[in-house]
């Protein structure tokens, strides 16, 4: 027994390392490094990140989730050469940004907020730029000389569409009762990275709550959201917040049939791991290639790879309820999204026989054109499927993340409605619906 005792502890050890190590890995697949260009020095446009207050440290890691190497003009805003800078912002990396904390930004207001804050005339924003402009950028307000590219009112400088917001504030309001709680704000995920902690969602609930009632109704959440004095610091926390679930099932299970019934009929957004693999493929990116010949064999991307891709797709999800198709594939997955991005609500597994799953992958063949529909790489996938399923779903009840399992060799509607029956978050979703 001594010798047992020792030896889970060995494996325990090991666990933990591993996964410490995957954290490590994630950090440097979402964000530049610093370590070089900046750590230990000042210069500017570009300050030493070594020591921070948390505001700046919050506001470091936004920066730094979407900060890219770029080729920047030199000179005094006269371009007379190029270099490579620290990262920074372009007009590209902005949208991203905006669009991830809840923002439709039209072209007018990205180029005037790039004049406003791009003090260098760089072309692009470093981060002591970013952090002198964060509450212009962040505040979901136009600059007092923005009145949009012609298809927005003059007079209403909110960047924040409040449609957009009412849909956010119903995905939050996870049991429907009309306000947000501590307990529904703690742990929400955001499209820039991580979770909202018991301290932010404190702090969110003591600028938002003007009536003393303890929570957050829809006329204080849009008031706090699109509040300019609070929304550089607060309320862009808050717009960025999202709901995620898990929709498991081997290949030909019918979950992405399922999660296009979930996006009709109850507002569900649907993200797909296999077609963000498949785009990235497309791209023609250094990293497709590599991802193409796993995809052949029916093999598993690496982690940290899916995880990278997954987290930058979900910028574009801010306020949404969105179900995560085909997602994780493994404990491995599971956990570095849980590291990096937080906790799924719940998940749903599609159960259906091999030979089931085998005559429509051969019958999807007929017309998909993906060249993982055939038999061979299809039987290899049903393995790799069987082999970690079952770990990740243990995990994920060890965990407490309920799980609900459906019989998917019936009938689209028939399986729509056993979701509805069993799984009360999906159907209050769709009660929820205006």
């Amino acid at each position: 027994a001594p010798a047992v005792r020792r030896f889970s502890g060995v494996r325990q050890r090991q666990h933990h390392h591993r996964r410490r190590r995957r954290r490590v890995l994630l950090s440097s697949s979402f964000s530049s490094s610093f370590s070089s260009s900046s750590e230990g020095s000042t210069t500017a446009g570009s300050p030493s990140f070594a020591k921070c207050p948390k505001d700046e440290s919050v506001i470091r890691d936004l920066f730094l989730s979407f900060a890219h190497h770029h080729r920047r003009r030199t000179g005094d805003g006269g371009g007379d050469g190029e270099d490579d800078g620290p990262p920074c912002l372009n007009v590209d990396d902005l949208r991203d940004l905006l669009t991830a904390i809840g923002e439709r930004p039209t072209e007018g207001r990205l180029s005037r907020l790039i004049d406003e804050v791009d003090s260098d005339r760089s072309g692009t924003v470093e981060y002591g730029e970013f952090l002198e402009g964060c509450d212009a950028i962040l505040a979901g307000r136009r600059s007092a000389n923005d009145s949009g590219d012609g298809d927005e009112e003059c007079d209403d400088d909110s960047a924040v569409d409040m449609g957009d917001m009412i849909d956010a504030f119903r995905t939050l309001d996870r049991d429907g009762n009309g306000v947000l709680t501590i307990d529904e704000l703690e742990g929400l995920l955001s499209t820039t990275g991580g979770k909202i902690s018991e301290e932010d969602a404190r702090a969110i609930l003591r600028a938002a709550d003007t009536d003393g009632s303890g929570s957050v109704d829809l006329s204080e959440f849009l008031d706090l959201v699109a509040d300019p004095t609070l929304g550089g610091r607060i309320g862009w926390r808050l717009r960025s917040g999202f709901r995620a679930f898990l929709v498991l099932g081997g290949p030909g299970s019918g979950k992405g049939t399922l999660c296009d019934i979930m996006a009709r009929r109850a507002g569900i957004k649907h993200c797909s791991s296999g077609d963000v693999l498949r785009e990235e493929l497309e791209s023609g990116s250094p990293l497709a290639s590599e991802i193409g010949v796993t995809m052949e064999k029916g093999e598993l991307v690496p982690s940290t790879t899916i995880i990278a891709l997954l987290k930058k797709r979900l910028c574009r999800y801010p306020g949404s309820l969105l179900a995560l198709d085909g997602f994780p594939r493994s404990v491995e997955n599971y956990q570095d999204f849980d590291d990096v991005c937080g906790r799924p609500e719940f998940a749903v597994s599609v159960d259906v026989p091999d030979d089931v799953m085998i005559e429509r992958i051969l019958k999807r063949a007929e017309t998909s054109g993906r060249a993982d529909d055939n038999i061979d790489t299809a039987t290899r996938r049903l393995e790799t499927f069987h082999e970690l399923t079952k770990p990740t779903l243990f995990q994920l009840e060890r965990d407490g993340v309920p799980v609900y399992k459906l019989d998917g060799t019936r009938s689209p509607e028939d399986i729509w409605e056993e979701l509805l029956d069993t799984c009360p978050p999906v159907r209050r979703r769709v009660e929820y619906q205006p």
